[in-house]
């Protein structure tokens, strides 16, 4: 009995040994595995802190385009910044009036006071354009007057100058009490009182007009009058 159970318990030890060896061998992979799973979470922690991290500073950079601004309402007058009022006239023809300032009287509310208008008819190539320091928009009439500087252009390389205009937005035509002086293709006029009708298409001066045409231009490129 002791010689069969020395015998036994020798085997036991030899096939021990092997699996010991095993289990370390295992218990050493699965730490090696833990310690890469570990590694990976933490890069990854990392570049999620990152991104949002890029996120936030990419927001607080990001410039937003601001809105405009809403009309001003001081002393029952109401005041709006970089206005725009657009229509078509009685020829189906587009219109755009824009200004600096627009102040809508309290005591007419179709009538807004300008600064700096603008009037484009026709808006594209064929556009006339009408500008001033001051201006008048009735919007019940459709009627622009225009002081101080008035500079009105029109598509045909006519250009006038005068310090008032009364614009008829509907029949696209401008009728002023001031001197004018106009230049163009063929020559300059200057009058006491004048009227554009159509955009330009036919002009009338009134009151001491002085014309001077361009007869020729030589080869140098003087011009005749």
């Amino acid at each position: 009995m002791d010689a069969d159970t020395g015998t036994v318990r020798q085997q036991s030890e030899i096939s021990w040994e092997p699996r010991r060896r095993m289990t370390l061998e295992a218990a050493r992979k699965r730490s090696a595995v833990i310690r890469i799973l570990r590694l990976s979470f933490l890069i990854l922690s990392a570049l999620i802190i990152a991104v949002v991290a890029l996120y936030i500073i990419l927001n607080s950079l990001r410039k937003e385009t601001p809105a405009p601004p809403p009309p001003v309402e001081a002393d029952g007058e109401v005041r709006m910044i970089n206005p725009r009022f657009t229509g078509r006239d009685n020829a189906g023809r587009p219109y755009v009036v824009i200004a600096d300032t627009a102040t809508r009287r309290t005591d007419e509310p179709d009538t807004t006071d300008l600064v700096n208008p603008r009037l484009d008819t026709a808006p594209g190539s064929d556009s006339s354009q009408v500008t001033a320091r001051r201006g008048v928009y009735q919007a019940n009439l459709k009627i622009l007057n225009l002081y101080d500087h008035v500079l009105f252009t029109t598509p045909n390389g006519y250009e006038y100058k005068t310090e008032h205009a009364r614009f008829f937005i509907d029949t696209d035509s401008i009728v002023g009490d001031e001197p004018v002086d106009g230049t163009g293709p063929m020559g300059s006029v200057r009058a006491d009182r004048y009227e554009i009708i159509d955009g330009g298409e036919k002009v009338t001066f009134m009151g001491n007009v002085v014309t001077r045409i361009k007869s020729h231009s030589d080869a140098n490129g003087d011009s005749h009058e």
